[in-house]
């Protein structure tokens, strides 16, 4: 006699999700897939194969297992797409993935982050800062123990000679911390870029930001008295706390994150708005157009 299961609908939810993130990966790769051959598509046929390996990390954690899965399909995706807006720019998803019972309590590592593998450029210094700082994070897991680090990674293609990297990096244990961290790589050059490499020289350009995140906090009514004291927040902001994205820069307010008790604290500036404090002959110089 066939016994009946029934299942539960929070579960069949969760694996529909799962099965609709899968499918919108697999369209992805296909599509990007089809326009390349040679090098590229050997590259990405091996980071593909390498990904898929990685999924195993889902199974360190069983009660999110689903969750875990669908966010992994649902970045990759987002990576894949980054990828096919411009030229190839061969970028690997590197991971570092360790679960186990450590000297002061169980931990568990699913950190990745992004290789430049570009055949025709040194890309050996920023490689080197990527993985160096990831396995940082994983020997802090072990070393602290009854630790979760997670830690994922977007691309963006804000102009076609730069990719932009955010790192959203989670670590939970007897407190929660999320970092948002972010690099503008020269593909051209192979470096990291630094904020004044993409604004005008002098300090107008820090200027024309500090009003125009000002007006951001203005218009929220909590922060009306933040705005004034706009000096001092902007000094905080540091080279990682610059997010370029496709159509705008995320600036990361760690001030005013501290101050509201937040995790974490972001203002968005259109690129129009940039327009005349962007260096022209710089890596967004395109954007003043």
């Amino acid at each position: 006699m066939l016994a009946v299961v029934a299942v539960c609908p929070a579960i069949a939810r969760a694996n529909d999700r799962v099965d609709a993130a899968e499918r919108k990966m697999t369209t992805a790769y296909a599509a990007l897939l089809g326009k390349l051959d040679g090098p590229a598509r050997l590259h990405l046929e091996a980071d593909q194969a390498r990904w898929l390996g990685d999924r195993s990390a889902c199974e360190a954690n069983s009660p999110r297992k689903a969750e875990c899965l669908e966010e992994r399909y649902r970045g990759r995706a987002e990576m894949l797409e980054a990828v096919a807006k411009g030229p190839y720019p061969f970028i690997s998803q590197q991971a570092i993935v360790r679960s186990a019972k450590g000297p002061n309590g169980r931990y568990i590592v699913d950190v990745v982050y992004p290789r430049f593998d570009g055949p025709s450029v040194d890309f050996s210094t920023t490689n080197r800062r990527f993985a160096a700082a990831a396995e940082t994070e994983a020997s802090d897991a072990v070393a602290y123990g009854n630790t979760e680090i997670t830690q994922t990674f977007a691309l963006y293609r804000p102009a076609p000679s730069v990719v932009s990297v955010t790192l959203w990096r989670e670590r939970a244990g007897a407190t929660s911390n999320i970092d948002l961290v972010g690099y503008l790589v020269d593909l051209s050059t192979g470096r990291m870029l630094e904020p004044q490499d993409v604004f005008v020289p002098g300090d107008d350009w820090r200027h024309r930001l500090a009003s125009l995140v000002g007006d951001e906090l203005a218009k929220d009514s909590d922060r009306k008295s933040e705005a004034g004291d706009i000096a001092r927040i902007m000094r905080e902001v540091a080279a990682k706390d610059y997010l370029f994205e496709d159509d705008k820069l995320i600036l990361s307010l760690n001030a005013v994150a501290r101050e509201r008790a937040m995790k974490g604290y972001v203002v968005a500036i259109p690129y129009s708005a940039l327009k005349g404090i962007l260096r022209a002959d710089g890596p967004l110089g395109s954007l003043q157009r």
